[in-house]
């Protein structure tokens, strides 16, 4: 490419000085090359011009004894030359060479030369100036599809640029910004769509069919490093807590698994640890799933009740906060400086909970949200000593001992209570059941005081206990507590009023829907405890609520399958 710019500016160089120094033109003398130019433009014309043949002054450069070429001698084999050759042939000391035959002898030949050149290249190369145009904005798009690694087109993505481009193109020529564009479109570089461009032109000025596939071979670029998933499954569990001990185990390394792990080959699962269940504790399981079928479509489709006469009572620790978090953070921003006397007695509450299912009308608007109350197990007492904060004598808050005797008289004074201006008064003559678990604090179901309690109320209300060692029969335990602790970890609480005040906000705040769900979640893990025979050995089922909702297809009670109702019934035997 050097050598055809130096050919083409020497053959321009000669044209030029041929049309200023021709004598058969204008009759101008032809110019000796011999003669250096003047020293400035006010030397004489006619003045003495050195002969370039003369010896040079320094002796360094000119070795002893070897004789001076004359440069007006013309080389012996000029008239052998070719035409449109260049030929350079080192001149022999004997013969006369004399540059100023040179221009006239072949500036015919020369010109030949440059415009066969010039021909040729107006043939090969054709420039589109909007294609030009579209390049030159390569440097200001250069950011404008950022990407980590460039990867290979596939042959799909390769056919569909080519014909995008084949859509915005115009007689075989692109239109301004074309290639950015389809680069956008497929999230890809610009130089990769013109790549696909420029293979299809050269193919069509070849004659030959259209071929964008990729020049690769199949079987190149480093392998991969192959790893015996079928050994993970012989391994302890122990040692499969992490990649870098299951990458021990299996001679490899974290990376390898971690790539695997992207691609789906391994999954992560977090592992919970259930209560242990006796056979006793099965059935009596089942038979619980069983009372919760509606009696009335037990002969055609089995269907729950809608549970809307059972309150879900249990307590829960709320933690002011945690020994570990994870957070989100600016590059410029510092990291949070936590601390607290001692770690291991972080200020927390008890509270106790009771909620009960959402009602709606026709129209879907809730008429009753389930929200009973929420209470902590808290005192008030007078500081015995001052301190910086306050004085002697100023109240603080204080936790209390749960015991038995604490639960009924939060039970009779608070949660009776509350059931008696919440409820709903159209449930006037329906019994409500208070399921409770069956923790040694809670209220015995015959207790006698309660009874007294809630027959003053004006309302039929009992006390039933869940199966033992079933937390998924609780709403509370099975989700809505995890939920109201994910939403009083996003608060500040400094002391436990704060943390009070943040959880009863927070409960006051839940969202309905939320609380309706759950019980849906509850009707679904019964059906998955019946289809276990009363095991805890399941996964808890996704209904796609929300997507159900807002089709207005979401059911207020969940149907049960005939057969497996069958079947729990033969294994009660019954």
């Amino acid at each position: 490419m050097k050598l055809t710019i130096y050919i083409c500016a020497y053959l321009t160089i000669v044209h030029a000085d041929d049309e200023q120094h021709q004598p058969n033109r204008d009759g101008w003398p032809i110019l000796d090359l011999n003669a250096h130019p003047p020293d400035d433009e006010e030397q004489a014309v006619g003045e003495a011009i050195p002969d370039l043949n003369v010896q040079a002054t320094y002796d360094d450069h000119q070795p002893d004894g070897e004789a001076i070429p004359d440069l007006n001698v013309q080389p012996a084999n000029f008239d052998q030359q070719p035409v449109g050759d260049i030929a350079f042939d080192v001149i022999d000391e004997q013969d006369d060479f004399d540059l100023n035959l040179l221009v006239p002898a072949q500036h015919e030949e020369m010109q030949q030369i440059r415009d066969a050149y010039f021909d040729a290249m107006e043939e090969d190369i054709i420039f589109n100036q909007d294609e030009m145009h579209d390049s030159n904005n390569e440097h200001r798009c250069a950011n404008a599809n950022v990407h980590t690694r460039a990867k290979d087109l596939t042959p799909n993505q390769r056919q569909q640029i080519y014909e995008a481009l084949l859509q915005r193109s115009v007689n075989g020529k692109l239109r301004k910004n074309t290639t950015n564009k389809v680069a956008e479109l497929f999230n890809v570089h610009r130089s990769a769509v013109w790549r696909v461009w420029k293979r299809a032109k050269q193919c069509q000025a070849n004659g030959v069919p259209v071929d964008i596939s990729s020049r690769k071979p199949k079987n190149c670029g480093r392998k991969k490093v192959e790893v015996d998933l079928s050994q993970v499954q012989t391994i302890p569990l122990r040692r499969r807590s992490n990649l870098r001990s299951l990458a021990k185990a299996l001679g490899s390394n974290k990376s390898t698994l971690h790539r695997l792990f992207k691609q789906g080959l391994l999954r992560r699962h977090s592992n919970t640890i259930k209560p242990y269940l006796t056979e006793e504790n099965k059935k009596e399981r089942l038979w619980w799933c069983i009372s919760m079928l509606d009696l009335s479509t037990l002969h055609m489709e089995p269907k729950f009740i809608e549970m809307d006469n059972i309150i879900h009572l249990d307590e829960k620790w709320y933690n002011a906060t945690k020994k570990n978090m994870t957070f989100y953070l600016h590059p410029d921003e510092d990291e949070p400086h936590r601390t607290v006397r001692n770690k291991n007695s972080i200020g927390k509450v008890m509270f106790l909970t009771a909620v009960a299912k959402p009602r709606y009308d026709n129209e879907g608007n809730c008429t009753f949200d389930g929200k009973i109350g929420i209470w902590a197990f808290i005192r008030k007492e007078p500081a015995k000593r001052r301190s910086g904060n306050r004085p002697r004598g100023t109240l603080i808050t204080k936790t209390m001992t749960v015991d038995r005797d604490t639960m009924r008289s939060y039970l009779i004074g608070k949660v009776l209570w509350a059931i008696k201006t919440r409820w709903p008064a159209e449930d006037a003559g329906r019994t409500i059941w208070i399921q409770q678990d069956n923790a040694r604090t809670h209220v015995p179901v015959d207790d006698e005081d309660f009874a007294r309690a809630a027959a003053q109320t004006g309302f039929d209300i009992r006390l039933i206990n869940q199966p033992p060692n079933s937390p998924d029969m609780n709403v509370l335990d099975l989700g809505f507590f995890a939920s109201l602790q994910s939403k009083t970890d996003t608060t500040t609480s400094r002391n436990l009023d704060e943390l009070i005040a943040n959880v009863e906000n927070e409960f006051r705040n839940y969202d309905v829907n939320d609380l309706r769900n759950v019980f849906l979640t509850l009707q679904g893990c019964l059906i998955e405890v019946m289809k276990a025979g009363g095991g805890n050995k399941y996964k808890i089922p996704h209904m796609n609520k929300e997507r159900l909702e807002a089709l207005g297809l979401l059911p207020r009670s969940l149907n049960c399958d005939r057969q497996l109702y069958e079947s729990v019934m033969e294994s009660l035997g019954t």
